[in-house]
Formats: structure tokens, C-alpha cells, sequence
């Protein structure tokens, strides 16, 4: 469809079965008021907006659907006029042709750079608040932001945000309580990030608990063990009593039974 043809072309509008128009459905009778090379403008502008704003990609069916079945017959072409812009304005990216539909993507001179960039980011380790509320959703979770504030103790609105952004949790859903909160996982990066292959990976709570025990155990034996001479020497109050400026005083032990009546 050439430019002339458009401005001629009925108006196109989808309708229900019912004959009812979608709400939603853009009135592209404003079109024909327009002058051929402004649509086409305006048609490169509702693209790339929806380029940026999409994590998949842009279909025939998916930029009609937003934009009109006339925008939508012309998809190629308005991707060839906005490569061509990039093209000349030298920017960083490009739209490639995924998955049947269209993408932005960085040229391939950047890739070195972004590699470097994101190899840095990636190195950056995680504060505790981080690893306090990673642990809790990885053990509970799904689990929302209430029952991580109410383990934490604090607020984890921005931990939580942080970790989205590195996308080592998502949102599962919304609980089925009062409010509807949403729900938080871990993700498959969160399994790269520390090594596992699944969740099943972690230690459970009864080995958690089992290997606390053991620990316990092993520092009371420790505590058990008799001391060095020159440790009990550190510790004892018999080295320290009679020394001047000490403020130790020698007290002589007392049977405390015998003294509640005198």
C-alpha cells in the first residue's frame, strides 16, 4: 500500500461479534486529515515507542492491534525507514528481524562494551539486607513483602526492588488474602548467581538445624577443654587482687542459706 492509497483506504476499525468497537481500537478516521508524509512520521514514532516499551516482539498482529490494521500493513517498512534514521544519526542500535516480529537490539561494535559493563555488575556482591531477604524467599517462598518485613524485622521495599532489578527474584502471582499482595520467587539467575541447579539444592530446615546443633556442641567441648597456664594466669582474679588502682577487692566466699534470719 503506497502512501496515496492509505489516505483513501475506508476506516478499518475492528468490531466484536457482537458488532460492538473495541474500546481500545484506535480511530484511524483522523488519518485522512493528515498529510502523507505526517502519518508516516507519526506511524515511526508509535513504533519505536512500542520497541522500547516491549520485551517481545513486535509482531504485524501486535502493532495493528495497538496502532491500527493500517500501521500494521506497513510494519516493514516503517522498520527500514527508522533503521535508515539510525543509520544516519549514528545511533547505538538497530531493529532486527526475532521470533517473526521486530526488536531493538545494540549494534554489534558495542559488544565489547556492554560485556565489560555488564561483567562488572555482575561482580558487585550482595549487601546483607540482599542475602537476608534472598535466604527468606528462598526457603518460603512464594512469599510476600509482609512476611519478609516481619522475619527481617525492617522494611525490604528497596531490597526487593534491587533484586528485581538483577532479576534474581519475580513476582510468582498475588496472594489469595486481604490486599492481594504479590507474590516473590527466585529465579533461574538466582540459581547461576549462587552455583545450584534447583531450589531442592538448598539445605532444609532440619539440616539447618542439625548442623546449628552440631556447631553449638562443638564450640560447648571447646569451652570444656582445660586451659593453659598462661591462659588461666590471663583470666584469674588471684593474679589481680592487692594490685594498687585495680578495684578488686578479695571477697571471702559465703553461705547464703544460713544468713536469711541473722
Amino acid at each position: 500500500m503506497t502512501i496515496q492509497e492509505e489516505s483513501l483506504a475506508p476506516d478499518d476499525k475492528q468490531k466484536a461479534p457482537d458488532g460492538s468497537v473495541n474500546e481500545f481500537e484506535i480511530d484511524e478516521s483522523a488519518d485522512d486529515f493528515d498529510g502523507a508524509e505526517a502519518r508516516f512520521e507519526r506511524r515511526k514514532s508509535q513504533l519505536e515507542a512500542l520497541l522500547l516499551a516491549s520485551t517481545e516482539p513486535i509482531t504485524e498482529a501486535s502493532f495493528s492491534n495497538a496502532a491500527g490494521k493500517r500501521a500494521g500493513a506497513r510494519l516493514k517498512e516503517l522498520v527500514q525507514a527508522l533503521n535508515q534514521d539510525y543509520l544516519l544519526q549514528q545511533r547505538a542500535f538497530e531493529i532486527l528481524p526475532v521470533a517473526g516480529g521486530y526488536m531493538l537490539f545494540t549494534r554489534p561494535e558495542h559488544g565489547d562494551l556492554i560485556r565489560r559493563y555488564l561483567a562488572e555488575k555482575a561482580r558487585t556482591r550482595l549487601s546483607r539486607a540482599a542475602l537476608e531477604s534472598l535466604a527468606v524467599i528462598a526457603f518460603k517462598g512464594p512469599v510476600t513483602r509482609i512476611e519478609i518485613d516481619e522475619i527481617r524485622g525492617v522494611d525490604s521495599g528497596g531490597v526487593l526492588r534491587n533484586l528485581l532489578d538483577r532479576r534474581l527474584i519475580k513476582v510468582k502471582g498475588r496472594a489469595e488474602i486481604v490486599g492481594r499482595p504479590l507474590l516473590y520467587e527466585t529465579t533461574d539467575e538466582f540459581l547461576k548467581y549462587f552455583g545450584i541447579t534447583s531450589i531442592s539444592d538448598l539445605p532444609r530446615h532440619a539440616e539447618l538445624t542439625r548442623e546449628l546443633g552440631e556447631l553449638r556442641s562443638a564450640e560447648n567441648h571447646q569451652e570444656g577443654l582445660p586451659l593453659s597456664e598462661h591462659e588461666a594466669e590471663a583470666i584469674d582474679p588471684a593474679h589481680e587482687v592487692g594490685k594498687a588502682g585495680n578495684g578488686h577487692r578479695d571477697l571471702a566466699p559465703q553461705n547464703l542459706s544460713d544468713s536469711s534470719e541473722e
